[in-house]
């Protein structure tokens, strides 16, 4: 009997017809697999690896990589050992076996099944499942959860996060939180120079966040000027940097938190249990200010997507709001201010994207919609080219389901996977001048009809397949509304030095302050 009949067979006796299909596919999947690993292969042992010594030696105090980041880190060991190393795990986690191969990215993830599973931000898991399982049980959210528990999860949220027509209603109120972005700026910045101070990022984190609130707790939050020292907001606000710093330094640099009560640990605990409670204020608060308008007889958005996650479970509200500032306000802050450097340092591409925003907004103030949005090729290219031109981090993780062959080299099931497909987004085998800031390589040229040939797997900023980044098209929404506000509004410079403005642990955070220069359009 085959891998395929048996897997039909148990999947059978188990009674579910789901059970039946998920269990072909994986099975499936796993044959192509096993297939692939029959090839003759090097042993996994043979795979490049520095040493644990040398690895834990390189991050300390005087180390190569101190100061380094992980980005940094595995550009260097690619240099060092080729396509494909391993980066050692200790204190508890696994060893993580890095690849830069498109073969590998392409075979990994069109074999990666129904319910793809991934390195689990270990802490971060421990917290949801051991302790506080009185609050998540069995919604740990997306973030810690694999197999059919997430499949469960990622199938009830994707009619609500995957599908276009739940974010149109959110087009109207996105804009005028952007339009008090505007006044803030103008607020702060220096009446002579016409820059910002150099805490701005701090604003622009606080645009992200009112924007992301507005859908997580279906309100705005009031951080950019209304109210701005609002206590739950502020504490959801500190969280969602907080958390990232402590995942790198429990779950990606060397960690004993697994053995014994580390202060980072300790600490990560305290954060989470600070904005559970605030967030569970919140959506409280949400649920009496909603209750309330209905009784008055005002009208409620009843297509929100807070009130499609509440239909669907309350918990599961909880979770995702939770998640959806963790994953989304340092991320999508971070391309706003690399969307902007990108436009200050290329002013003629700038104006380019302004003469597309001219054509649909007519005056400053114009609130975007659905038809004004729809037709904005160039602002697209824009915000792809700059993800490509400053990547978020070093990729995506995989977990491997069965046996397989990656760059000739034989890497069992259940190894961690490093998929660097960001370090190739600079690569000249891959992108024409990857040096240069250019939209136009996602359009099609005007004079030929085509597309600049690029290939896909050189290109996942948000993941693919059935895994991929679940805010996607929230990310798109908030940066494709931000950015067209402020160029429609203002001339963008940044007149220092932008050669290295960006530094990497886990993911991309500034290094240098953001002091740019907005001039105001005349027209």
């Amino acid at each position: 009997m085959n891998i395929l009949q048996t897997a039909q067979r148990v999947a059978i006796t188990n009674g579910s017809i789901q059970s039946v299909r998920a269990a072909s596919g994986q099975a499936q999947v796993f044959a192509n697999i096993t297939e692939n690993a029959t090839i003759q292969a090097r042993p996994y042992k043979e795979i490049p690896r520095p040493g644990k010594i040398e690895f834990i030696r390189s991050f300390m105090p005087g180390g190569e990589f101190h100061d380094a980041s992980i980005v940094d880190y595995a550009a260097a060991m690619r240099s060092r050992y080729g396509d494909i190393f391993i980066m050692p795990g200790m204190f508890g986690r696994k060893d993580w076996v890095t690849t830069f191969s498109t073969k590998d990215i392409e075979m990994v993830f069109r074999n990666e099944g129904i319910w793809p599973e991934r390195e689990m931000f270990a802490s971060f898991q421990h917290y949801r499942t051991k302790i506080r399982p009185d609050v998540y049980g069995e919604n740990p959210g997306l973030v810690a959860s694999q197999a059919e528990t997430w499949g469960k999860i990622r199938s009830a949220l994707n009619s609500i996060f995957m599908q276009p027509k739940g974010l149109r209603t959110y087009y109207e109120p996105l804009s005028y939180i952007n339009n008090e972005f505007i006044e803030r700026i103008k607020e702060i910045r220096d009446v002579k120079t016409l820059e910002v101070p150099d805490d701005f990022m701090d604003e622009m984190r606080r645009l992200i966040f009112d924007s992301l609130g507005l859908v997580a707790f279906d309100r705005q939050m009031g951080l950019i000027r209304q109210n701005r020292d609002n206590p739950d907001a502020l504490v959801l606000f500190n969280m969602a940097r907080k958390v990232l710093q402590y995942v790198f330094e429990l779950d990606v640099k060397p960690s004993m938190w697994r053995y014994i009560s580390t202060p980072a640990y300790r600490k990560m605990m305290s954060v989470l249990d600070e904005s559970l409670l605030a967030a569970q204020n919140m959506l409280r608060e949400t649920q009496e200010l909603l209750e309330k308008r209905r009784q008055s007889g005002e009208e409620v958005n009843s297509n929100s997507m807070l009130e499609r996650m509440m239909d669907v479970d309350p918990k599961l509200a909880v979770v995702m709001s939770l998640d959806i500032l963790f994953a989304g306000v340092d991320a999508s802050s971070n391309l706003l201010s690399a969307v902007l450097l990108c436009l200050a340092k290329n002013p003629e591409k700038q104006g380019k994207l302004r003469e597309e925003l001219l054509k649909i907004m007519p005056t400053k103030d114009t609130l975007l919609n659905e038809d004004t949005m729809k037709d904005m090729p160039y602002l697209r290219a824009v915000i792809k080219e700059a993800l490509r031109y400053y990547p978020n981090g070093l990729g995506n993780l995989r977990i491997c389901p069965t046996d397989v062959t990656l760059s000739g080299y034989n890497v069992p099931k259940g190894t961690n996977l490093v998929l660097a497909s960001n370090i190739l987004m600079h690569d000249k085998n891959y992108y024409s001048e990857p040096e240069k800031f250019l939209p136009e390589r996602w359009l099609r040229d005007p004079a030929t009809g085509k597309k600049t040939p690029i290939n896909p797997f050189t290109f996942l900023p948000f993941g693919a397949g059935p895994r991929m980044c679940i805010g996607k098209r929230l990310v798109d929404l908030e940066i494709e509304t931000s950015v067209a506000k402020l160029i429609r509004n203002f001339q963008v410079e940044f007149n220092y030095d932008s050669s290295r403005p960006y530094k990497t642990s886990f993911l991309m955070e500034p290094a240098i302050p953001f002091r740019f220069k907005f001039s105001d359009i005349d027209q």
